[in-house]
C-alpha cells in the first residue's frame, strides 16, 4: 500500500527508526576497531595502516553529511534516509567480498557516505518531530541507541567473527541494514521537503558552499561547530587508543579491554538517557557544562591514577558516562541553530563531529609514536574538553511558539 505523500510523521515511529539507524551507524563505525589487526593480516598490511581504514570511513562522512543534509531540506528527509540505508548496506556488503586492502578502503567510504545520508536525516526527523522544549529527552535516547552497538553490538559482531572470520562480522551489518531499511519504508511516510518559503532555493551544492561560509562568519554556528570538534576530539584523543592503554598498563587481552568498554559504554547510555531529560528541566547549557567539567576530570585521571586498576576502571566509567550526559544537549542546541534549514545545520555538526574525530586520532598517534606519555594526551583531551566552555557563551537558542501552526519569535530559551 503506498502511503500517502502528505501523511504526518508519528512521533513514535520516527522515534523508533532514528534508535534502529543510530545503533546501526555507531556499530559500524566500532565494530571495525578489534577487526583491524586480522584485517591487515589477511591482506598483507602492516597493522599500523589499519587506522586507514576507520579514517576512510569517518572522512567521506565529515566531507559528504553536509551536502547530503542540505539535500534532505530539499528533497525530503525518508528519501534521502532509504538512499544512506541502501549505500551504507552496499558498502558493508563490499568489505566483506573484496581482498585488496585499497579497495577495502574505498569500500569503508562508501559506507561513510551511507552514514553521512543516514545520521542528518535521522537529527533532522526528530528535531522536526518533537518540540525544543522536549528534544533533549529525545536526543538522549538517540544518542543511547548510538552507544548502546558499544554494549550490546560490538561485542557480538566481533564474537561472530572471531568464529568464522572478520568477513562475517561486515555481512551481518549489512543484514541489520536491511532490516532497519525495510523498518523505515514500514513505518515513516513519504513526506514533502519544506516549502520553498521555508527552505532556500539554491541547488544543494550552492547551499553547501554557502554553509561553509555561514559557518566562519555566523558566530553562533562558529560557536557549536568548535563545540562539536572539541567535544569529539575531548573523547576520541584518548578512547581510540585505550586498548593500547590497558595492555600497555595492565596487560590487558582483548577480551578483557571489551569488557571494559562495555562498561563505559553502558555508563555513556545511562547518561545519554538521564542527561537528556535533565536538559529539558535545567537547560542545554548547564547540562553540558556541568558534563564537559566532569569528562575534563576523567579523560585525564584515567592516564593519572597510576597502576590502580580498579580506580582506573572507576574514573573510565565515570567519564564515558559524562560524555553520554553531554551529547544530547549538544545535539539539541544544534537542531535550533537555523530551524528552516535543520538537516543542513545538523549534517554540518555531524561534519564537525567525525571531522574531530579524525584529528583526535591523528595527532594521537603521532605523539604516541613520537614517545609521548599517555598522560599528556589525557591532559590534550581534558583542556579539549574545558575548552568548550567558552564557547558555549556564544551560543544563542531563541524559542519560537508554535501553537495553532503559528511560529513566532519570544524569549531567549532555556539553553
Amino acid at each position: 500500500m503506498k502511503l500517502s505523500p502528505h501523511k504526518e510523521l508519528q512521533p513514535n515511529r520516527v522515534l523508533l527508526v532514528a534508535v534502529c539507524s543510530a545503533f546501526l551507524v555507531g556499530l559500524d563505525s566500532m565494530i571495525t576497531v578489534p577487526l583491524v589487526p586480522a584485517i591487515a593480516a589477511d591482506t598483507g598490511t602492516e597493522p599500523r595502516l589499519g587506522g586507514l581504514f576507520v579514517s576512510a570511513y569517518a572522512l567521506l562522512f565529515a566531507l559528504a553529511a553536509p551536502l547530503c543534509g542540505a539535500m534532505s531540506d530539499r528533497i525530503g528527509r525518508r528519501t534521502i534516509l532509504v538512499g544512506g540505508l541502501v549505500a551504507f548496506t552496499v558498502g558493508n556488503l563490499l568489505t566483506g567480498v573484496v581482498s585488496d586492502f585499497s579497495l577495502l578502503l574505498v569500500c569503508r567510504a562508501v559506507a561513510g557516505l551511507g552514514a553521512a545520508m543516514i545520521m542528518p536525516s535521522v537529527y533532522a526527523m526528530i528535531a522536526d518531530t518533537f518540540p525544543f522544549e522536549r528534544r533533549g529527552k529525545v536526543m538522549g535516547i538517540v544518542v543511547a541507541g548510538l552507544l548502546s552497538s558499544t554494549v550490546i553490538g560490538v561485542p557480538l559482531g566481533s564474537y561472530l567473527a572471531y568464529l568464522v572470520g572478520w568477513r562475517a562480522a561486515f555481512f551481518a551489518v549489512a543484514g541489520v541494514s536491511v532490516l532497519v531499511c525495510a523498518l523505515v519504508l514500514a513505518l515513516i511516510p513519504v513526506t514533502p521537503a519544506a516549502a520553498p518559503a521555508q527552505r532556500s532555493t539554491a541547488s544543494p551544492g550552492a547551499v553547501y558552499l554557502g554553509m561553509l561560509k555561514r559557518a566562519v562568519t555566523t558566530p553562533a554556528v562558529l560557536c557549536v561547530l568548535g563545540c562539536t570538534l572539541l567535544w569529539a576530539f575531548a573523547l576520541y584523543g584518548m578512547f581510540s587508543n585505550i586498548g593500547v592503554f590497558y595492555a600497555e598498563r595492565f596487560g590487558f587481552n582483548e577480551a578483557q579491554t571489551g569488557l571494559a568498554i562495555m562498561g563505559s559504554g553502558a555508563g555513556s547510555m545511562a547518561g545519554a538517557l538521564l542527561g537528556g531529560r535533565i536538559a529539558d528541566r535545567l537547560g542545554k547549557r548547564t547540562v553540558l557544562v556541568a558534563a564537559a567539567l566532569v569528562a575534563a576530570g576523567g579523560v585525564t585521571s584515567v592516564a593519572l591514577i597510576g597502576e590502580h586498576l580498579v580506580p582506573v576502571l572507576i574514573v573510565f566509567i565515570v567519564w564515558g558516562t559524562a560524555v553520554g550526559v553531554g551529547q544530547p544537549s549538544l545535539n539539541a542546541l544544534v537542531s535550533e541553530l537555523r530551524p528552516e534549514m535543520r538537516g543542513t545545520a545538523l549534517a554540518l555538526n555531524s561534519s564537525a563531529q567525525y571531522g574531530g574525530m579524525m584529528l583526535a586520532t591523528s595527532v594521537a598517534a603521532v605523539l604516541l609514536d613520537s614517545g609521548v606519555s599517555f598522560a599528556v594526551i589525557g591532559v590534550i583531551c581534558g583542556v579539549c574538553a574545558l575548552a568548550v566552555l567558552p564557547l558555549l557563551t556564544g551560543v544563542r537558542v531563541a524559542v519560537r511558539a508554535e501553537a495553532s501552526g503559528v511560529t513566532a519569535p519570544s524569549a531567549e530559551a532555556r539553553t
